[in-house]
């Protein structure tokens, strides 16, 4: 499973290292345990800190799918849940389905249009004048 979602890519980015051990996690559950590019991405950790943080990626990914083999799930449909649905595409199109505007910005933090109230509305408030 892993192998047929996954490229045989060597340079990641750091979003891509955690994608993967989350990944590799699962897949120790469901498929056959990947400890040779598991150990390869804490090998190519740059620090303790990276590598803890990639330890907890795989930790997670199989926790969550020991939770779902419990409750007696496939291990086709474990992987297509946790993988493929939580991390989705990795093709690197994240724009491809979403509505974002050209400044890419989400809508919260874009600005607002202006009112087509009166200007005194834009005012201070009366308590504020002197």
């Amino acid at each position: 499973m892993y192998e047929s979602y996954f490229d045989d890519d060597v340079d990641y980015t750091s979003e891509a290292v955690l994608e993967r051990a989350y990944a590799l996690g699962v897949a120790s559950v469901c498929d056959t345990p990947g400890s040779e590019e598991y150990e390869r991405l804490k090998a190519n950790s740059p620090d303790a800190y990276d590598e803890s943080i990639l330890e907890l990626a795989y930790e997670e990914g199989r926790a969550r799918a020991l939770s779902l083999e419990a409750d007696d799930e496939p291990d086709e449909e474990i992987w297509e849940r946790l993988v493929e649905q939580e991390l989705g595409d990795i093709s690197g199109d994240d724009d491809a389905g979403t509505d974002t505007p050209a400044d890419g910005l989400p809508e919260a933090l874009s600005k607002s249009p202006l009112s087509d109230g009166p200007p005194e509305s834009l005012s201070l408030p009366s308590f504020l004048r002197r």
